[in-house]
């Protein structure tokens, strides 16, 4: 269970925003180029104080990586598996992932961030529709590379997440 006990969600302790490292120069970042983690971490951090900042800032520079959002799992057991076990944890993480980077997104503005929540959940039921008919292992595999592009290309893009990505097709295989 993803949700072990309400305790687990406020488990860790809010670190301090001036111990890590947040600078990133604008031109090696292609998302939340109007935005300061320094001055939004504190507010994430209380949303979900059990993520470590280190992933907070890596989603922030665009490095986390498609496998790392499972850091994103808020009842995460250090013993955990470092892979999603099914689709719906790996959701689960996006979803976290989702929350996080609209409250990053926050100060382009009110209508930004909705559209941003639009965009991520059109892109939960493509996922959502995939895995009615797609093996797990290749849904995983073709979520990675989608969400590959958008580290390079920009998390707050709401049109990259609604992108077609007909190149990715051939990574889908049928449930027998």
């Amino acid at each position: 269970s993803f949700l072990r006990d309400s305790s687990s969600l406020h488990s860790s302790s809010v670190i301090p925003p001036s111990t890590i490292d947040t600078s990133a120069p604008e031109d090696s970042r292609a998302s939340f180029r109007s935005t300061s983690l320094s001055a939004l971490l504190p507010s994430i951090q209380a949303r979900f104080p059990s993520i470590d900042p280190l992933y907070l800032t890596k989603t922030f520079r665009g490095t986390i990586g498609p496998t790392g959002l499972i850091w994103f799992d808020i009842g995460r057991q250090d013993t955990s598996p470092l892979d999603f076990s099914d689709f719906q944890h790996l959701l689960y993480c996006f979803e976290i992932y989702g929350q996080i980077v609209c409250m990053l997104a926050g100060p382009q503005g009110v209508d930004a961030q909705l559209e941003l929540q639009s965009a991520l959940a059109d892109y939960r039921i493509r996922l959502l529709k995939m895995s009615k008919w797609a093996t797990f292992e290749s849904v995983k595999e073709w979520n990675g590379a989608f969400l590959d592009r958008r580290f390079q290309m920009g998390q707050d893009d709401p049109e990259g997440w609604r992108e077609k990505r007909e190149d990715l097709e051939m990574l889908l295989r049928r449930k027998m």
